[in-house]
């Protein structure tokens, strides 16, 4: 009698453990916060869709850029679909930036304020894609045409 017990049980607790929500996201995006090519680490701060931040290091001009921000992500219908939201910065050469292409000896990095929002897709085996608008504004120089995507692995 215990052993058809646990086989009865046993789907039932492999379904539940399945539909736990995977807070940690490695993935990587091309163009958006990262301006060119970035590699990012992202937490979901609670168990369930929501507020998460995140922060990568990004390949763009001589020196490494960094984007850092927040993110939250709203539900859509039943499926694994999503509405992401977003602020950030990033921190990048300021030739980046600036269009003159003029030398600052004492810093060459320009912080850039990047708010986002796009489209976020989670495969049930972990997989995640994004699509985002994601322009950029600093006093060096305005984006307000940009856009970006991303693939990773949900942990």
């Amino acid at each position: 009698m215990k052993k058809i017990f646990l086989i009865l049980l046993l789907p039932a607790i492999q379904v539940q453990a399945q539909n736990k929500f995977k807070k940690h996201t490695l993935y990587a995006e091309v163009l958006g916060n990262g301006i060119v090519l970035s590699a990012n680490y992202e937490l979901q701060l609670i168990n369930k869709p929501g507020f998460g931040i995140h922060a990568g290091i990004g390949l763009a001009g001589a020196q490494p850029a960094i984007p850092l921000g927040m993110t939250y992500l709203i539900k859509i219908g039943k499926q694994k679909s999503f509405i992401e939201t977003g602020i950030g910065i990033t921190l990048a050469e300021k030739d980046l930036w600036d269009d003159n292409k003029t030398q600052l000896l004492t810093n060459p990095y320009q912080v850039a304020f990047i708010p986002s929002v796009g489209y976020r897709h989670h495969t049930p085996y972990g997989l995640m894609w994004k699509l985002i608008y994601s322009p950029f504004f600093n006093k060096e120089n305005n984006e307000p045409a940009f856009f970006g995507a991303s693939v990773g692995w949900r942990l």
